[in-house]
């Protein structure tokens, strides 16, 4: 259970046997009844001021050994940085390279997303039933769908516009009739009075 045979750490009894000397040293100056009497113990005072610029000029010192660490973390910070995005631009164009090379418009088939309008300007647009580009199945014709709706509307204006003035003649010659008809009916019913 006791470690009797074992030999100490050198550290350790560097660390102990500094304690001791430092507790002499104080008992020392606290037991002199001279010093204690007489006032303040300026050399207590002094070594007090040379510990404290010691740990001073040691945390300096701990200070800048961090501040050349962050400045050569920074630097590779930097560095990685750059290499990241010289990956990510290299990986960029070697997917624009392969969609250049095996994705051309010719071997597609699907909807790209990347150009919405490509089926607009790929296929021609739907002129009639008796088109052979499109199959039954193509569903390019709907109900009410009209693909020549300015042709027909020109022609419905014509319609209208002839049928108009073929009532506009037909009213004129009922007007001329009538006024011929009332010129004959005249005489005759003046005659019979």
């Amino acid at each position: 259970m006791y470690k009797l045979g074992l030999s100490a750490d050198p550290k350790e009894v560097a660390a102990i046997e500094a304690r001791r000397n430092r507790e002499k040293d104080r008992q020392s100056r606290f037991f002199n009844v001279r010093n204690r009497v007489m006032g303040v113990d300026v050399e207590a005072l002094n070594n007090q001021v040379e510990e404290k610029k010691l740990r001073e000029a040691t945390e300096q010192s701990k200070d800048a050994a961090y501040g050349t660490k962050q400045v050569q973390y920074d630097l590779v910070a930097q560095m990685l940085e750059k290499e990241e995005a010289e990956r990510a631009r290299r990986l960029a164009k070697k997917i624009q390279d392969f969609r250049e090379q095996k994705q051309q418009l010719k071997n597609r088939r699907e909807f790209d997303p990347w150009d919405p309008d490509r089926l607009q300007r790929e296929f021609p647009v739907y002129l009639n039933d008796s088109d052979t580009f499109y199959g039954p199945a193509s569903m390019q014709c709907f109900f009410g769908e009209d693909l020549e709706r300015a042709t027909n509307l020109r022609m419905q204006q014509e319609q209208f516009r002839y049928s108009l003035e073929g009532q506009l003649q037909e009213q004129q010659q009922a007007k001329v009739d009538e006024k011929c008809a009332g010129k004959q009916s005249d005489p005759l019913n003046s005659s019979t009075q």
